[in-house]
Order: C-alpha cells, then structure tokens, then sequence
C-alpha cells in the first residue's frame, strides 16, 4: 500500500507541475504576445485582469508544486536513507522560482493589476515588457525545476 501510496504522490506532482509549466509557458509564448498585438484600449484592460487572476490564483499553485516536491524529498530520503538529488534539486529551484517572482515580477504584476482603478502611466507598456522578459526567465527555470522533478522519477 505504501509503494501504490507513492506512485500516487508521483503522478499527481508531475501532474501539477506540469500543468503549472503549462500555464505559465502558454503566457510567456501566446496570451502575452497576443495582448502585445491588441490595441492599447484593448490591451490594457486585459492585462490588468490577467494580472489579478494570476495574483490571486498562482501563488497557491507555486505552494503546493514546492510542497509536493519537498514531499517527495523528505519520503524518499526517509525510505532509501539516501538524498534523491534530481528531486533535491527541482525543490531547491521551485523555491528559487518563488523568491524570485515574489521579488521580482510580484512588484510589477500588482502594479499592473492595480491599473483598472487607476490611471495608468505614460509608459505602461515598458512594466509590461519588463514583465513578459522576467516571466520568460523564469518559465526557463521552472522547466528545468519540472525536468529534474521527472528525471528524479524515471531515475530512482
């Protein structure tokens, strides 16, 4: 039971990770290079709330993506008395990818967000340019976080 109970653990973090990949992949190569071929009165509204939803919705994912895979960590190392490296080192980039959109794209993306009750400024569109660039490093990030997360499974 205990082995079905990991494999579980297995599929639905790959599940999640991948899905979370995903999503943040789809918005670095298609939503946002769409909204940059929108019409500014156009463009603005939907990147706001594209901002918002994603506010709201992705640190909760990012969480529970770190959590699964430190899961998998601390449970392999406790039935193998040995670190798995390869899922070793996918938390340890999950969790670079967290700091580094709390510090980095975090500021900008709530600035975004805040634009529908706000007037936005003259040179709105270079936050958002400074956030499809930051975003695209870290979509690079989280693909080798997710790469060394599979790996660490096919590899045990």
């Amino acid at each position: 039971m205990e082995e079905f109970m990991m494999e579980v653990l297995n599929v639905v973090a790959i599940i999640v990770a991948g899905l979370m990949v995903g999503s943040e992949l789809a918005i670095a190569a298609f939503v946002h290079p769409t909204l940059d071929k929108l019409p500014d009165d156009v463009h603005l509204p939907a990147a706001s709330a594209l901002a918002r939803v994603q506010g709201r919705f992705m640190p909760f994912w990012y969480i529970l993506v770190f959590l699964l895979t430190l899961a998998e960590v601390v449970i392999q190392w406790h039935q193998s008395g040995r670190l798995p490296i390869w899922i070793t080192t996918s938390a340890v980039l999950w969790m670079l990818a967290i700091l580094y959109t709390v510090t980095a794209l975090v500021p900008i993306n709530n600035r975004i967000a805040s634009w529908e009750k706000s007037t936005p400024p003259a040179d709105w569109k270079t936050y958002r340019s400074r956030w499809d660039l930051l975003h695209r490093w870290r979509v690079v990030l989280l693909t080798i976080a997710f790469a060394f997360l599979i790996v660490g499974f096919v590899c045990k």
